[in-house]
């Protein structure tokens, strides 16, 4: 009966990819405008100003997308910000709250309920401001 012999298979070691280096931080010393904004992150990427735009306009939709009432009510851009829902509750008429600049107790007229957002920076906003 024959036998096979078995034959090892030598594979070159593959390179790790390198991720392409994050872009120097420069400041920016004029307030962009959309228009301003979507040429800068044209030009920065080598896409087209149609595509930029299309980017901008996903990253909207999915940012309305959450924090809608159906939605999961939060969205975070990781590292720079942090949106989430805070749903306050209805107040009664008559409901006893402290004046702020008095210090003393008054009856509060009756607000519905409402839903707050709040808009939280994350570390690399933090750090970007203070350096």
């Amino acid at each position: 009966m024959a036998t096979k012999l078995a034959t090892k298979k030598v594979t070159k070691p593959v390179a790790a990819k390198k991720k392409p280096a994050p872009a120097a931080i420069r400041p920016v010393k004029d307030k962009l405008t959309k228009s301003a904004m979507l040429s800068q992150i044209a030009e920065q990427n080598g896409i087209t100003r149609v595509q930029a735009a299309g980017v901008f306009s996903s990253l909207e939709a999915l940012m309305l997308g959450s924090i809608h009432p159906n939605g999961i009510g939060e969205f975070m851009l990781p590292g720079l910000l942090k949106i989430t829902l805070r749903k306050v509750p209805a107040r009664k008429a008559g409901t006893m709250i402290r004046n702020p600049a008095t210090g003393e107790m008054m009856k509060a007229a009756a607000k519905p309920a409402s839903v707050r957002v709040k808009v939280r920076a994350l570390a690399k906003l933090k750090d970007a401001a203070t350096k």
